[in-house]
């Protein structure tokens, strides 16, 4: 006879999801009117461990013994919860903490929410099974261990409290994570449109805007692509506001600020206890992570761009005194203008020509991960300073000011 028992479809489902964890699910799981309850127990691979118990949330959700507040929904909205990986999800919610509806930001979130049908289910379930889809879909890994969880209340709602309790649910779920969670109830007007401009949520906003305010070389635009992952290595260090921040941002995806320095080493044809003043960080140039390596040798300065998932040189620049050695994959692949027209380009802009400047200098370096060439020229008094995008030659930036 087939055997139709709840205990007999949880075997079926996560037997294809993790074979290895059947046991210590059913032990860590009791149904009850289609819920999950989850019980304090210890796994040697906690991602793994929670992906399975997560997988039967996604089947129960989406199949026939889901659990939905029937006459507990208010209708009213009282709170918006959003969860960020890659994909983007919203969540909005009722006082009672129902799910009134819930919807994909971009085409990773509607592949995370595929056919589940959260709404009237209760929030905290909802929730452990996003965070499932998104580890059983591959968002969500030991490779890029990073979530972050917002929530805004509507007419007074205490959104701070549910941040607080979703925040440490995760955490207890997800023991190997990164999480960073933020109340946006107060959001200002300029993260709301930025928010609508680049199609994110308001909590993914608001973190660039921290980031890009800790350190001005980046830009709004060239992070808005980035994983959560990705920028919560970017934000290491640096003071985010009222961001909450618990965990390590995973960079298993990179080889490692030795492994950048040994390359560097390397192309420079030095050993560690030839140079002084070394320096390592994980950055973004270029469209990509990259790690920025520093170091002196004697009366010499070298700066060099790693790239951080292969290791490619993708820019160095050796200063001997003022002479400069510059190369790498970007600056050999993207500098499609050249000196010569930069510097045409320049001059034409200013209405002026070769012969009438002096102490012309034009050098090409990077500026926000594009290549550029700076360049600068005095006449009659005024100095010249402009950037060139060195891969299509548009004018970036030019400026004429008195010289003193």
């Amino acid at each position: 006879m087939k055997d139709n028992s709840i205990e007999s479809k949880l075997r079926s489902a996560v037997s294809h999801a993790a074979p290895d964890a059947l046991d210590d699910i059913l032990s860590a799981c009791d149904h009850e009117k289609g819920k999950v309850i989850y019980m304090e127990k210890k796994r040697t691979s906690p991602l793994r461990g929670f992906a399975a118990v997560a997988a039967v949330l996604v089947l129960l959700i989406a199949g026939a013994f889901v659990f939905k507040s029937l006459g507990g929904a208010s209708n009213t909205l009282a709170a918006v919860v959003s969860l960020d990986v890659n994909p983007s999800i919203e969540l909005n919610v009722d006082k009672n903490e129902n799910v009134l509806s819930a919807r994909g930001l971009n085409a990773d979130g509607k592949t995370v929410l595929g056919d589940m049908q959260l709404e009237g289910s209760k929030l905290d379930v909802a929730v452990n099974a996003i965070i499932g889809s998104m580890l059983q879909n591959g968002y969500l890994d030991d490779m890029a261990n990073s979530i972050l969880l917002s929530v805004s209340g509507v007419d007074g709602y205490n959104a701070e409290a549910l941040r607080s309790q979703l925040a440490s649910d995760v955490n207890k779920q997800l023991k190997n994570c990164a999480v960073l969670s933020q109340d946006v109830s107060s959001a200002d007007s300029e993260t709301l449109k930025l928010a609508e401009k680049y199609d994110i949520t308001v909590g993914k906003a608001e973190l660039i805007r921290q980031i890009v305010k800790a350190d001005p070389r980046h830009s709004f635009d060239e992070l808005s692509e980035l994983s959560i992952n990705e920028l919560n290595l970017l934000a290491d260090g640096k003071s985010l506001g009222s961001i909450d921040s618990t965990g390590k941002a995973s960079s298993k995806a990179y080889i490692g600020s030795d492994a950048a320095l040994d390359i560097a080493l390397s192309h420079a044809k030095l050993g560690k206890n030839d140079v002084r003043n070394i320096e390592v960080e994980l950055d973004y140039e270029y469209g990509s992570m990259v790690y920025e390596v520093e170091f002196e040798s004697g009366a010499v300065e070298y700066e060099y761009d790693i790239n951080a998932a292969d290791g490619d040189i993708v820019w160095y620049e050796k200063d001997s005194g003022g002479r400069i050695e510059q190369g790498g994959s970007a600056v050999d692949g993207n500098d499609a203008v050249g000196k010569e027209k930069a510097t045409q380009t320049a001059l034409k802009h200013a209405g002026l020509s070769s012969s009438q400047v002096t102490e012309l200098e034009v050098k090409l370096d990077r500026d926000g991960g594009r290549l550029v060439y700076e360049i600068e020229f005095r006449v009659s008094g005024c100095e010249y300073e402009y950037e060139i995008n060195a891969s299509n030659g548009s004018i970036i930036k030019s400026e004429k000011e008195l010289d003193d």
